[in-house]
């Protein structure tokens, strides 16, 4: 129900090919947890790319926790 990923320091504004085939894999995997509530992404930069990370999960999330992460206007319209 609770997955917390402190330290995962991903920063989308350096990003890569690499970078962004992770950001897709990432989504996949949490759409594998069909009971997920809540997810903690603490130290990742993720600004702009909330749908690119979330678009796969099963169910609404109950607590999304996203510090150090600057939501931009395409990030709050997913939201």
């Amino acid at each position: 129900r609770s997955l917390k990923l402190q330290y995962s320091n991903v920063d989308v504004r350096r990003a890569t090919p690499e970078l962004l085939l992770g950001i897709r894999c990432l989504a996949r995997e949490l759409g594998k947890l069909p009971s997920l509530r809540e997810l903690n992404l603490g130290s990742s930069r993720l600004s702009g790319n909330l749908r690119q990370v979330l678009c796969e999960l099963q169910a609404p999330l109950e607590s999304l926790e996203l510090a150090f992460c600057s939501l931009l206007p395409a990030d709050f319209a997913f939201l």
